[in-house]
């Protein structure tokens, strides 16, 4: 019997398709979260390749000149704070965090969800980003480098 309190609001009619959306929209929040970690494990895997190249160009040759100042052999390291700073940032995607979650509050459990996506996701951005800066700073090292090397 339904309530005499209850106010029933007037709507237009659902099209066909809108419970397709509805349901793509409600798999799209929940698959949300385990593809940003994903991402942040995909990221964690390039930066260790990324570094791993860098230290072996660093290394195994003779790439930073021995008579170059310490300014200059500073800056062949800048590309690796870049990188463990995106490090940094995808572990924070990684990490879990404890929260309190009323299991009887909707309103709550949505507002804990979304904030934790929207924290993750800016980790994941920042990660990209320190890396994309990290990359472009070890590729004009080793354009000037080269050029150097030829004069």
């Amino acid at each position: 019997m339904p309530d005499q309190n209850e106010k029933i609001y007037e709507s237009q009619p659902s099209k066909p398709m809108d419970s397709f959306w509805l349901k793509q929209g409600e798999k799209m929040f929940e698959d949300s979260l385990p593809s940003i970690r994903e991402a942040a494990k995909s990221l964690m895997t390039g930066l260790g390749v990324l570094k791993g190249i860098y230290l072996g160009i660093l290394g195994f040759s003779d790439f930073v000149p021995k008579a170059a100042s310490w300014t200059l052999k500073g800056l062949f390291i800048l590309p690796l704070l870049f990188w463990l700073l995106a490090l940094y940032c995808c572990l924070c995607v990684m990490m879990t965090k404890a929260h309190s979650i009323n299991l009887h509050s909707p309103e709550s459990i949505r507002q804990i969800c979304e904030l934790t996506l929207k924290e993750k996701q800016n980790y994941l951005l920042c990660a990209f980003v320190m890396l994309a800066v990290g990359l472009i700073i070890a590729i004009f090292l080793i354009i000037y480098r080269v050029q150097t090397a030829g004069s």
